[in-house]
């Protein structure tokens, strides 16, 4: 199911030469009010099998401990429907390991819808 997301906002971030086994992490400070529709996880542009990400709002944790990166889902069809809360100033922070076998290109896009 896809839902119609007015005022829509993609948010990207590239982590690119991940070798197998290695780390990725990043944050992100929220610049306006949104809500947080889905976060698409790829890796060289295709749906990851077995790496993980953690990933915080503020310091609390919208994953226990660490998920796998394709709970997420890759496109609006696949994609877990989140619908979080967002408020300018707010820091969305994640660490990932890439668990895919060869170095990869890891992309994570969020889908915002901005609050007017």
């Amino acid at each position: 199911m896809t839902i119609e997301i007015k005022n829509a906002v993609i948010k990207y971030f590239e982590h690119a030469g991940i070798a197998d086994g290695g780390a990725f992490s990043n944050e992100w400070k929220v610049d306006d009010d949104y809500v947080l529709r889905y976060i698409f996880i790829k890796a060289d542009g295709a749906k990851t099998t077995k790496s993980t990400i953690t990933l915080r709002i503020n310091n609390n944790p919208i994953t226990k401990a660490k998920a796998l990166c394709n709970t997420f889902g890759t496109n609006a069809e696949d994609a877990l429907l989140l619908n979080i809360a967002l408020s300018k100033g707010d820091t969305i922070d994640w660490e990932g390991t890439n668990n895919e076998g060869a170095t990869k290109t890891f992309t994570i896009e969020f889908v915002l819808e901005k609050v007017t």
